[in-house]
């Protein structure tokens, strides 16, 4: 079995409001391996971005606050690094791109600037071998005249131009790993193609892992090696792509599999999941999606334990309690 690159185990993060406390993400546990790439998909408002930013160390505190858990990076545990130590981690052992390109790049520096930035404070580069490595890198990602388009400001490039430049200096340093945070949205299906193609390209020639965050099932049936599916802030199913996609045991993976479109079955109606996401402030005692669960029975009022499945896939679904036998469904 290879080291994971990424070990996340128990993490736990929440948010002070003015109504209560909001459990954002809740106990959830998973690993990453090197070259290989997790997907994470969920609702808004499952705790996909708050996980991946908890990883990074960028959630403001106050309101929020990692509440317990471990995360371990090539065997030490972020959570308990400084704030220095953080900061020569971020853009040097992991990147991340972020979901707009727009509000993430700074409109005043021209994106060769804000590409050098990076290998200049991580790697030691001169101002000039930094400028280099931009135009190289913009090659990389595929933007044309790239040895003029570094003095180009962000307004000046398209979205999927943006969401291009925005890998460029994800990938400037080589990361171990690499978390991209809908990398896609807003794209058009064309451009959302190339980005993805490029993602991939990348992690070939870099060997690094990629955590996607994502809406898009299809993407994450094409690249993904592993998915994670949350609801609620709880992992609610975790196993390897093709377990996931052919062999689903927990009702809510079901119900995103079956509201997909397929091509071979053209003119049946999709099938929506019934019902609205639960309100994180009061979340139900037992299984969050047991108020939209076409098969709730009274054990799901408990709590629901994670069942094992074997090759790492696991799901949390009292469907597979013995307890559950001969209770009614409703």
């Amino acid at each position: 079995m290879t080291q994971p690159v990424l070990d996340v185990r128990d993490l736990a993060t929440t948010f002070k409001t003015e109504d209560g406390l909001v459990r954002a993400v809740n106990g959830l546990s998973f690993t990453v391996e090197a070259g290989t790439t997790l997907g994470i998909v969920g609702e808004s408002g499952s705790g996909k971005s708050v996980t991946s930013l908890s990883i990074m160390r960028l959630i403001p505190q106050p309101p929020g606050r990692i509440e317990r858990g471990e995360v371990y990076f090539k065997g030490e545990d972020l959570l308990k690094k400084s704030e220095a130590e953080m900061r020569k981690i971020r853009g040097r052992d992991i990147a991340m791109i972020f979901q707009d390109p727009m509000t993430s790049l700074n409109p005043v520096l021209t994106v060769g600037e804000q590409i050098a930035e990076a290998t200049r404070l991580h790697l030691g580069y001169s101002k000039a071998d930094a400028m280099a490595k931009a135009v190289d890198m913009l090659r990389l990602v595929k933007i044309p005249a790239a040895e003029k388009r570094i003095r180009d400001y962000p307004h000046q490039f398209s979205g999927g131009m943006r969401q291009r430049v925005m890998i460029a200096m994800a990938l400037s340093c080589d990361p171990a790993v690499l978390i991209a945070d809908e990398p896609t949205t807003a794209l058009d299906v064309t451009i959302q193609a190339q980005i993805i193609e490029l993602m991939n390209e990348m992690q070939q020639r870099l060997g690094s892992a990629i955590i996607l965050i994502t809406h898009d099932l299809g993407v994450v049936a094409e690249t993904c090696k592993n998915v994670l599916v949350m609801y609620g802030g709880n992992m609610v199913e975790y196993g390897s792509a093709d377990d996931i996609f052919n062999r689903p045991k927990m009702p809510y993976t079901m119900g995103l599999l079956e509201s997909l479109p397929r091509l071979d079955a053209a003119g049946e109606r999709l099938v929506p999941i019934e019902g609205q996401p639960p309100n994180l402030l009061h979340m139900p005692p037992g299984c969050a999606f047991a108020p939209r669960c076409r098969f709730k029975m009274p054990i799901c009022d408990e709590p629901i334990a994670l069942y094992d499945f074997g090759a790492g896939h696991v799901a949390r679904c009292a469907l597979y309690d013995e307890r559950a036998a001969g209770q009614a469904v409703r």
